[in-house]
């Protein structure tokens, strides 16, 4: 008896430290997703800007699209609708015009917010860091799934946020603009996420306890067993 209640225990125990892995996996994990910003509003209000992409992101005059790799991924709930997702600190966006040079990098997208955030740096300085565009809506694929770290997230129209958009519209002397920074629609944003294959999962710190927990669980009923 006591050796079936001890292969019990480790069974549950095992069953335990399996589910706990896995939602640590549904909730974190780095992948080459693809992020495709539309910005076809902002070359038209600063139409004498050249728009070319930094670090890792590639600028399509053409279409006007910055792409770049969201490098980590976090679904804290399980669900697109908490996305949160990082670029590389070095991806963004620069603006030239004359002396003036404008960078936009430190991309992150909050999709429960609808925002995304970023470093706006004027001629090396830093001007302003936060929200500098947002969307009113969002919507996820059916396919979207965060255990196996795939889908397609597409955003409404973007636009500008105002503390985002003053340092630059000031640094091209589009200052007057400010005021109509809520009526500009700059633009979309999807974030295509890439296969299972392409995806390492990264367990959270809690994890790594549980999975301690767990193996000394199994450990000491597998003692317990033989020594019956």
């Amino acid at each position: 008896m006591q050796a079936r209640s001890a292969i019990l225990k480790s069974t549950v125990l095992a069953a335990l430290l399996a589910t706990s892995l896995s939602a640590a996996q549904a909730a974190s994990f780095t992948a080459p997703t693809s992020a495709v910003l539309s910005l076809g509003g902002l070359t038209g209000i600063l139409g004498s800007a050249t728009f070319t992409g930094l670090g890792g992101a590639s600028f399509d005059a053409a279409t006007s699209t910055l792409t770049s790799a969201f490098t980590s991924v976090n679904l804290s709930n399980g669900s697109a609708s908490d996305l949160i997702a990082l670029t590389s600190a070095s991806d963004g966006l620069r603006l030239a015009s004359g002396a003036d040079i404008v960078d936009i990098t430190g991309l992150s997208y909050n999709n429960a917010t609808k925002s995304l955030s970023a470093v706006v740096s004027i001629n090396g300085s830093q001007a302003y860091s936060g929200e500098f565009l947002k969307a009113a809506s969002a919507s996820v694929s059916e396919t979207f799934n965060a255990t196996l770290g795939t889908g397609l997230l597409t955003t409404g129209a973007m636009k500008l946020t105002t503390a985002g958009a003053t340092p630059l519209l000031n640094a091209f002397n589009a200052g007057s603009y400010i005021g109509l920074v809520g009526l500009f629609e700059i633009g979309s944003l999807k974030v295509d996420v890439l296969s299972a294959a392409s995806v390492t999962p990264v367990p959270e710190p809690s994890t790594y306890a549980l999975m301690g927990l767990g193996l000394v669980g199994i450990g000491f009923a597998a003692r317990r067993r033989r020594a019956s």
